[in-house]
């Protein structure tokens, strides 16, 4: 089971002093969670004094388990490597759009680089809200937009946000591009000078999109992408992708079949 620690936290330390397991380690912004050591014994929730953890697994909806059902009848996901293929199930079972199956692009070093930083606390950064509101159980995740009020005269909000937020973050962030095609563009001229730890780049439109899916493919950063090919994608599939990639960081392992499933742990 595990568990998980909200954007309620305070960063007190009461949970990793009483953890019997040392399961609990201190992080940026707040503790990290290691599952193979947690127990589920769930003292870390008697002692919090702002309710900020929460056991990570919940009962899954029948909805969820039939909609899996009717995915893998009809979706073969078999091609994909463990690791990936959870990451490219979770990105057709929130669109149900089975074109994800094949024009997904995810590099050898993207998931395991992404699960990593997760578990470590590392910075999230998105690209906008929407994709935020998509991830509510990652503390670290935040969107710079707030923070360029308008549009540089060469230039748009995104693209601004992503160089603000790379001098706050230059090293070990998760980099997510669910919505602006400028965003990821802009994130791409920023090599050499940051050191992701993965990036999401799913942005979706008719301008931009698809090309600057190729240039993030073709680049320095191929094998930390996670992407895919074409005008399609948008904040509820890099949203999922980042999903898959928080049940895997706190599950500690994934399954070797080809089928995939709600909660399962798929991989290894």
């Amino acid at each position: 089971m595990s568990v998980l620690i909200t954007r309620r936290c305070t960063a007190c330390g009461s949970c990793i002093i009483t953890c019997p397991e040392s399961a609990l380690t201190s992080a940026p912004l707040m503790p990290a969670v290691d599952p193979d050591r947690c127990t589920d014994c769930l003292a870390c929730l008697e002692v919090c004094p702002v309710d900020a953890i929460q056991p990570s697994a919940h009962p899954i909806h029948p909805i969820e388990v039939e909609s899996y059902r009717i995915m893998n009848s009809e979706v073969d996901f078999s091609s994909w490597p463990a690791g990936q293929r959870e990451v490219v199930a979770r990105m057709v079972h929130a669109t149900a759009d089975d074109s994800f199956a094949s024009s997904a692009r995810i590099g050898s070093e993207a998931v395991e680089g992404a699960i990593s930083a997760l578990r470590s606390g590392a910075p999230v950064i998105c690209d906008a809200r929407m994709v935020m509101a998509g991830i509510p159980s990652v503390p670290t995740a935040r969107c710079y937009l707030d923070q360029v009020e308008r549009s540089p005269e060469a230039g748009t909000r995104s693209a601004a946000a992503m160089t603000a937020a790379a001098a706050d973050h230059p090293d070990g962030a998760v980099w997510v591009i669910g919505n602006a095609p400028t965003a990821l563009m802009a994130l791409i001229e920023l090599h050499p000078r940051i050191r992701p730890a993965a990036i999401i780049g799913l942005p979706v439109g008719y301008v931009g999109a698809a090309a600057a899916k190729v240039d993030l493919w073709a680049g320095p950063w191929r094998e930390l992408a996670i992407t895919n090919v074409g005008r399609k994608g948008g904040s509820a599939v890099a949203a999922a992708a980042v999903n898959a990639l928080v049940r895997m960081a706190v599950d500690g392992e994934w399954g070797s079949d080809g089928g995939t499933g709600p909660g399962r742990r798929v991989g290894k």
